[in-house]
């Protein structure tokens, strides 16, 4: 017996010392790629959808700015390889906060050693992170500093076409497209005045440079037609433009073809063509879900929900406020499965350097060992195989089970009934009459309670203590319950504290080893099958299940 303790460990540190060789050797040919060499190689396996060797080649180079002495085309090449690695944040793993700090490190090379060209880039690219990450935090809201910052890159792109007069036809791509955000921003939150000062330079710029008809040409002029208070010129120009360019699918990407049909939305508005506008937000919807483009859904959700709050449809309203948040925590969920496959991706540039280092001192393996180490590691390798596999086959399987079912209940807040429920005794007796301005004035104060008092949240929580809080009496408090939101005050009650229980299951960071009780107890349930067969009622799937899919998610994206 211990002879075969003695041979595994001989073979394990075998095994290891080989690994380690092969790992380092790896290290050093990624290390000494020319600039040239470098750009072929990233090439390559982006052709090949070899995105982790990618990214790991990128580091490697990364890690040499700071480290020796380099030329201005090998300083070119890091700040390059950090602004790849920040947008490969950005598009695969969804992680805006390490995107912006890999883009902004490579905005701060550029500017230190003049790298113009690669500051061209980096504007278009620094103010679409900025305004993603900002998107997702405040729910589609309008924010100066993210039209500030798209007008800023504007005039850096202009400014350095304008000056050099051998610039690429690229640059006048990301001119336009920075223009083309501009002016959707603009246009989407009514602050198209703000940018007449941009459409005027463009427009002037334009009288050097003849573009063929684009979507930023096609913007500005609806910009101008905006400020000049003409909206069915405005709206006529994008139809017409839309119709005349009969390759509108083939030239313009998905993405910008949505950001036009949220102009058209915005314009429909204006000039009061809500039937119209809501049908083409619907229609885009349908679209977008098709697609799966996450992003993009969301902000039509955001706006079929502020179309419906403004036509007073509280009922559309609500559904589709809940449905935003479900489709946002459903992509929360995906970025944090969006994490490299494998560990050598995460290894720091400084540990990076002492890896190559190390390798540069080691000696060569004997030839016996060498060949010994191979076969090892050839049998570990098979067995390592059969383990992955079985391991990412786990991970689809529970992605795919987690994925069905937030659809699940998606699907199941689609199918409840939108007439009012049964009438019940007392004042829980649900009214078929109009909500008079009363009832909406109480019912606000209602709303106020149930979203801001922890006490909703206590077992001991009833219509009294409500009527206590809103100051009225409980005839007029489920009056207005009853004619505003077509319920009883025990379902309303309900919702809010299933909702609650719903975001406690999702947030992974803070109720994490929360058990089903717990969580019940914490949102005024005494009964855990109380709570079961109330949640599944909400839901259409039991808190266990939920929990279940949760945990699962947040182990594979650990």
């Amino acid at each position: 017996m211990k002879r075969f303790y003695i041979i595994l460990i001989a073979v394990l540190c075998a095994l290891t010392g080989f690994a380690r060789a092969t790992d380092n050797k790896t290290f050093e040919r990624f290390y000494n790629l020319t600039p040239k060499e470098f750009n072929t190689q990233l090439k390559y396996y982006i052709d090949h959808n070899q995105i982790d060797s990618a990214m790991l080649c990128a580091n490697v180079q990364a890690s040499k700015y700071g480290k020796e002495k380099l030329s201005i085309e090998e300083i070119a090449t890091c700040c390059n390889a950090f602004r790849f690695i920040g947008m490969e944040y950005f598009q695969r793993y969804y992680n805006y906060q390490l995107a912006a700090e890999s883009l902004f490190k490579a905005e701060q090379i550029a500017a230190t050693h003049s790298l113009v060209q690669q500051q061209v880039v980096i504007a278009m690219d620094k103010p679409i992170i900025l305004a993603t990450k900002n998107d997702l935090a405040t729910n589609f809201t309008y924010s100066s500093q993210v039209l500030d910052s798209f007008m800023e890159s504007f005039y850096v792109i202009l400014n350095y076409i304008k000056s050099n007069p051998n610039y690429s036809p690229e640059n006048i791509s990301y001119l336009e497209i920075t223009l083309t955000n501009i002016c959707y921003l603009a246009i989407k939150f009514g602050k198209t005045s703000d940018i007449a000062q941009v459409v005027r330079d463009y427009n002037e710029f334009l009288n050097h440079y003849s573009p063929k008809s684009n979507t930023a040409t096609t913007l500005c002029h609806v910009v101008e037609c905006c400020n000049a208070g003409d909206n069915r010129e405005a709206l006529n120009t994008i139809q017409t433009t839309i119709t005349r360019d009969k390759q509108y699918s083939k030239k313009n990407s998905m993405q910008f073809q949505s950001l036009i049909d949220i102009v058209r939305y915005c314009i429909l508005i204006r000039n009061e063509n809500t039937a119209s506008a809501l049908k083409l937000l619907l229609e885009k919807e349908q679209f977008l879900r098709e697609n799966a483009m996450t992003i993009e859904l969301l902000e039509v959700l955001q706006l079929i929900k502020q179309h419906y709050e403004v036509d007073g449809n509280e009922t559309m309203a609500n559904k589709y406020s809940l449905l935003y948040f479900t489709t946002k925590d459903e992509f929360i969920n995906k970025s944090r499965l969006g994490k490299m496959d494998e560990a050598k991706l995460n290894i720091e540039l400084e540990q990076t350097r002492e890896n190559v280092r190390e390798m540069a001192n080691r000696q060569k393996m004997q030839t016996i060992v060498l060949w010994s180490a191979i076969i090892i590691a050839l049998l570990a390798l098979t067995i390592l195989a059969v383990l992955y596999v079985n391991y990412r086959k786990t991970q689809r399987t529970n992605r795919v089970l987690y994925e069905k079912n937030v659809a699940l209940l998606r699907a199941e807040e689609d199918r409840q009934p939108k007439t009012a429920p049964e009438p019940e005794a007392n004042h829980n007796q649900v009214s078929d009459a109009q909500p008079t301005q009363t009832d909406k004035e109480l019912m606000e104060k209602i709303n106020e309670v149930m979203a801001t008092s922890p006490e909703v949240f206590e077992s001991g929580f009833t219509l009294n203590r409500m009527t206590e809080l809103v100051g009225s009496n409980t005839m007029y408090v489920s009056r207005a319950i009853n004619n505003c939101r077509k319920c009883n005050f025990s379902t309303l009650l309900n919702e809010y504290r299933i909702k609650e229980a719903c975001r406690r299951l999702l947030d992974k960071d803070k109720y994490a080893n929360f058990t089903i009780e717990t969580i019940a107890n914490s949102v005024g349930y005494k009964s855990r099958t109380n709570f079961t067969k109330v949640f599944k009622d909400i839901t259409g799937i039991s808190p266990s299940e939920f929990q279940k899919m949760s945990k699962a998610n947040k182990q594979e994206g650990s």
